[in-house]
């Protein structure tokens, strides 16, 4: 009932708060970062991918509290900014769980929160993140995925339509796929021996009425995790309330994220990562996460991959892996597709540098940067969930030397846009098996990697 009396705060300090237009609040983010990373003096070297400087990321966890404090969250729908003074952000970050169950029966995990260099495995959430995909291959799509048995949980792919029908955000035909995705879901658990495994849902519900609808125990279980995203950049509105008031009624894991945009309001990367703090630490005390995620993306490849970004995102997940037990998630969001070495290497250098920056959970890969219908396959999700475990315990020196490196063999092809192959091309579907020549390149980059020094059992 925590949860409840708090959300009743929240909603009301969404209709009481200082009234502003959301240009202005818009002003007030730019200008709110300018000062703190003036103030607190937050500037990254260029070189560096994996943030070495303890000093640094405490400087950007106190920037993030102080800019927090001053901007607040925005509610679009009433005009009014929700804001919270700095003791209210602790007792609130203190009241955050530390760990938390994911699934049901001998297909549980346990997420727990994670220090820098923790020797802890993060979670694997293997899956496409809400990719589109055609509804003749939801179902071994995402098999592909959950049979991979180094993938813990998973997030469904999103239904391009309904029974033939294109899907219209708000009409009875987002019930309709809402309701898919759930009973495609429970089947392709089945098939693949893990009926319990969680998932995160619901991935093609925009409107609060489709999602609303399939959460319920007949649908999204409470074992499962109930996502949403709040708008970039710190604003909510009703239709997001009205997701987290009905996810929190349910008793559902309550797995809410943000996606700062990178050049934005936060510019470059010292405000990003300060943008990007700030998030999280809004994502659990206004949205009472369990698990704060996120996935900052460039503005023109719509990746995560590049240097800046993981720059940015290493320096603020240290930040709060130092400061707080929050749990924390990232999300690979690679430019290339299957069948593309490229795409390998992106989640082998953002898989280590997530690990040792201390997330509890990582998503993906969202191959092909989640634009291109199909091109994704459960064999990535394998790749990151050994990328993983090789990396949990690293010393930062050592995984920045192995970042760099594996950068360096990708960087050239970003602006290339390789999304590769769709997975009907490199997976063979009555088998739902990885076809020759994509397990082959999948072994020649593992090895490159054991050759480079990654400790992969």
């Amino acid at each position: 009932m925590k949860n409840a009396t708090r959300l009743m705060d929240v909603i009301q300090r969404g209709l009481t708060g200082p009234l502003m237009e959301e240009d202005v609040f818009n002003r007030q983010v730019t200008l709110g970062l300018r000062r703190v990373v003036k103030e607190y003096q937050i500037h990254l070297l260029p070189d560096p991918i994996i943030n070495q400087d303890d000093d640094l990321a405490d400087r950007v966890w106190q920037a993030a509290l102080d800019f927090l404090v001053v901007c607040g969250v925005y509610n679009q729908s009433t005009g009014r900014v929700i804001l919270h003074s700095r003791d209210e952000l602790l007792r609130g970050l203190s009241d955050a769980p530390e760990q938390v169950w994911l699934g049901s029966g001998r297909d549980a995990v346990l997420e727990h929160y994670r220090l820098v260099e923790d020797r802890r495995v993060p979670v694997n959430m293997g899956s496409p993140i809400g990719s589109p995909i055609p509804e003749e291959l939801f179902i071994p799509l995402m098999q592909s995925y959950i049979q991979e048995p180094l993938v813990d949980v998973t997030c469904p792919a999103s239904l391009m339509t309904v029974q033939g029908q294109e899907i219209r955000v708000g009409s009875p035909l987002e019930i309709l796929a809402a309701w898919e995705e759930v009973d495609l879901m429970r089947i392709a658990l089945a098939r693949a021996g893990r009926p319990g495994m969680a998932w995160t849902g619901l991935m093609l519900s925009m409107s609060d009425a489709g999602q609303l609808s399939a959460v319920n125990p007949l649908g999204l279980r409470d074992s499962d995790m109930h996502t949403f995203g709040i708008v970039s950049e710190l604003k909510t509105n009703f239709e997001i309330l009205n997701k987290l008031t009905h996810s929190i009624r349910m008793g559902g894991i309550v797995d809410p994220y943000a996606n700062p945009i990178y050049g934005g309001l936060g510019g470059g990367t010292a405000g990003q990562a300060v943008l990007i703090c700030a998030a999280m630490i809004a994502v659990s005390v206004v949205f009472m996460a369990a698990c704060c995620g996120s996935s900052p993306t460039h503005p023109f490849n719509f990746n995560d991959t590049g240097k800046e970004v993981m720059q940015a995102s290493s320096l603020a997940f240290q930040a709060i892996a130092r400061n707080s037990h929050l749990m924390t998630n990232l999300t690979i969001t690679p430019v290339g597709g299957p069948g593309t070495k490229t795409l390998l290497y992106e989640t082998a250098a953002f898989t280590i540098m997530s690990t040792v920056s201390g997330i509890s959970r990582l998503l993906g890969p969202r191959s092909a940067t989640g634009a291109v219908a199909g091109h994704f396959s459960g064999l990535e999700a394998r790749f990151s969930g050994q990328i993983l475990r090789a990396s949990a315990g690293l010393e930062r020196g050592r995984a920045e030397e192995l970042a760099q490196r594996i950068y360096a063999c990708y960087a050239p092809q970003l602006d290339q846009k390789p999304y590769g192959l769709p997975f009907q091309e490199v997976y063979d579907l009555p088998a739902i098996q990885p076809t020759k020549e994509w397990q082959k390149l999948y072994d020649e980059t593992l090895e490159e990697l054991i050759h480079w020094g990654l400790p992969v059992a």
